[in-house]
């Protein structure tokens, strides 16, 4: 078993993962998507192409791209390749940055280095970057952005953005485990508990629990913020001071589904980030994680045939408060500092309107299109069962970009505080992330 882990171990250390908008496990690239050695002069002017787009005309353009979804690195690479072979006077060098984005881009910009194309996770961070977005409400994709996406791409009733993918977490499942043992897909906390009482009696750990990673404890805390009626009012009542998270029905429904992970989890939960418990996960010692789709990718290259699932976390015993958290993950915009915006505008539209723009997001990525007219055409499972809760609408939506900046990580690490503190002082975990929040609004 020993050799086997190390094995698992060292394949892991291999796979780069990024959850959704943060990972502890993320490393950045810089590279050219291709390459283009024609050598004419610039030109703002565009002509329409073969495909339908726009190509600067008689100019040897560089568009700098610049992102955090580090997953996507070599089909990012690719896309940049194949759109360049349809314009040859345009280069497109790609840079993809994990745990430090923020920080490069945020230097980039009062530096006045802005990058032709940046990414944001939408919605409180665009307006971190109104001062450099671009409208793009004229352009042709913004009338196939779908209607669950419009919210996180837009600033002041315009679209500034092109939504990535949508993207969903929740508990993903190990489905033999549960044929196995004859059980259901919980949709009340009081079901998610009997689940877990019959793996236990099995010898199986119920859950395998990443809580050494901060960011992954941040999504859960977006469980209590969405699970409302009204998120984006009840952050409003929070930046006011009129509503408190400890005094909040939702937040306290939150601790008591973490109180349950913990008890029927593996011994030391804040020792395991991704790594640990995807290998112990991939061996079959839990049977179930909280994570997202993106998780996919690195159980399978562990185990490859295990058949996995992903279900909406319960968070009461109300069947009607199980919905997935399921948003955009990833926007693109077009500075407005750029030179070329015109084929960076381009290039987003080419990727919506192109057989092999397309192919790069839904073949390539296999991502959950974002985009009205396209459907989910790839093989990964926890992606067909988030298209499935969407398709239900039963899903809320990812507060994290609404929150203020740092209180992603922050109250992660309060959570781990909590964990490690052992008391079960629900008030006082939920104290600490109404002062958080306070604290870091306040700057």
């Amino acid at each position: 078993m020993k050799k086997r882990m190390a094995l698992l171990m060292a394949a892991l250390m291999s796979v780069s993962m990024m959850a959704g908008c943060g990972s502890d496990d993320s490393s950045g690239e810089s590279n050219t998507g291709g390459s283009s050695d024609e050598s004419q002069t610039d030109s703002q002017d565009t002509a329409q192409n073969e495909s339908g787009g726009q190509e600067a005309e008689g100019g040897d353009v560089t568009i700098r791209w610049m992102q955090f979804q580090v997953e996507y690195t070599n089909q990012v690479k690719q896309m940049a390749k194949a759109y360049e072979d349809e314009h040859p006077n345009v280069k497109i060098e790609v840079e993809v940055i994990g745990d430090d984005y923020y920080d490069v881009l945020k230097t980039k910009a009062s530096s006045g280095d802005m990058p032709d194309v940046f990414m944001t996770a939408g919605y409180n961070e665009i307006v971190t970057y109104k001062d450099y977005v671009t409208d793009l409400s004229d352009q042709e994709f913004a009338g196939q952005i779908a209607d669950a996406a419009l919210e996180c791409i837009s600033l002041d009733g315009k679209i500034v953005g092109l939504p990535v993918q949508m993207s969903g977490n929740g508990i993903v499942y190990n489905k033999k485990i549960f044929e196995e043992n004859n059980l259901e897909i919980p949709t009340t906390l009081s079901e998610l508990e009997q689940v877990c009482e019959t793996l236990q009696a099995k010898g199986i750990t119920p859950f395998a629990n990443q809580f050494k990673d901060d960011w992954l404890l941040g999504q859960f805390v977006n469980y209590g913020f969405a699970g409302g009626d009204d998120t984006t009012g009840f952050i409003e009542g929070l930046n006011e001071g009129s509503v408190k998270i400890a005094d909040t029905d939702k937040m306290k429904d939150f601790m008591n589904v973490l109180d349950l992970m913990l008890k029927y989890g593996q011994e030391k939960p804040l020792d395991a980030g991704w790594n640990e418990a995807a290998a112990t996960f991939a061996l079959g010692e839990q049977a179930m994680i909280f994570e997202g789709i993106w998780a996919n990718d690195t159980i399978t290259e562990i185990a490859p045939d295990m058949e996995i699932g992903l279900f909406a976390l319960p968070m009461s015993d109300d069947p009607a408060d199980t919905k997935l958290a399921a948003d955009v993950n990833g926007v693109w915009h077009v500075s407005n500092t750029s030179e070329h915006a015109d084929v960076a505008k381009d290039i987003l539209n080419w990727i919506v309107s192109s057989d092999a723009g397309q192919d790069f997001l839904l073949n390539q990525c296999q991502v959950i299109p974002a985009m009205e007219g396209m459907a989910f055409q790839g093989t990964n499972p926890l992606s067909q069962d988030v298209s499935k809760y969407m398709e239900q609408g039963s899903t809320i939506i990812w507060s994290w970009p609404l929150w203020p900046d740092g209180y992603y990580n922050e109250s992660g690490k309060k959570l781990q505080d909590y964990i490690s503190g052992g008391s079960g002082d629900h008030q006082a975990a939920l104290q600490s992330l109404d002062d958080l929040w306070i604290n870091l609004a306040s700057k």
